[in-house]
């Protein structure tokens, strides 16, 4: 009997590969051929990193079946940019020779570099996501204590001019809240 995943057609795919992983596949497979591995053995030796096995599993494949390593290379696409900078690396040395554990280094080095830009990205994306939530509770807030506590700030609420001015208010403070949202999330142009 098909499975369901079968007949609704629809497959689980891998999570890309993250610049980290791609890093330390590359720092692995620079350490196989500074121990003396040609860069070929060290494909076929070094684990793959878990979201790029599929693509390294096709090269060794077809390293398997007598290709060379440049057209191994060459046959398709990266799922992840991070696999396809250290595939163009792989590319460059098969093509060229020479030591490829320098250019296989200097892309490990690139990668940890993304890595750490992610990171950051990441970062102040939330010190920013909490800001908005900030500036948007806060005033709020503010007016519900002083409603509480100020019987002048009371009496202002409840007048017409008052109420208007806190509908305004909180009219404004939404659209603010709204525009924050879209900066943050990157909508907006």
């Amino acid at each position: 009997m098909p499975s369901l995943r079968r007949i609704l057609g629809k497959r689980r795919r891998a999570a890309p590969t993250a610049p980290a992983e791609a890093a330390a596949w590359c720092d692995r497979l620079a350490r196989a051929v500074r121990s003396g591995s040609t860069l070929t053995t060290a494909i076929r030796a070094v684990a793959p990193p878990t979201g790029g096995a599929p693509e390294v599993e096709r090269v060794v494949l077809a390293l398997d079946r007598g290709t060379s390593l440049k057209a191994a290379l060459d046959d398709g696409r990266c799922s992840s940019p991070h696999l396809e900078l250290a595939f163009v690396v792989l590319r460059a040395c098969a093509l060229h020779g020479g030591p490829a554990s320098e250019p296989i280094d200097r892309a490990a080095a690139t990668l940890r570099a993304r890595d750490a830009d992610d990171a950051d990205r990441r970062t102040q994306s939330a010190q920013a996501k909490l800001s908005a939530i900030v500036m948007t509770i806060l005033p709020g807030a503010m007016l519900a204590t002083l409603l509480v506590t100020s019987d002048s700030t009371r009496a202002i609420m409840l007048s017409p001019v008052g109420s208007i001015i806190g509908v305004v208010g909180g009219g404004l403070n939404l659209i603010g809240w709204h525009w924050m949202r879209r900066m943050i999330d990157g909508d907006a142009a």
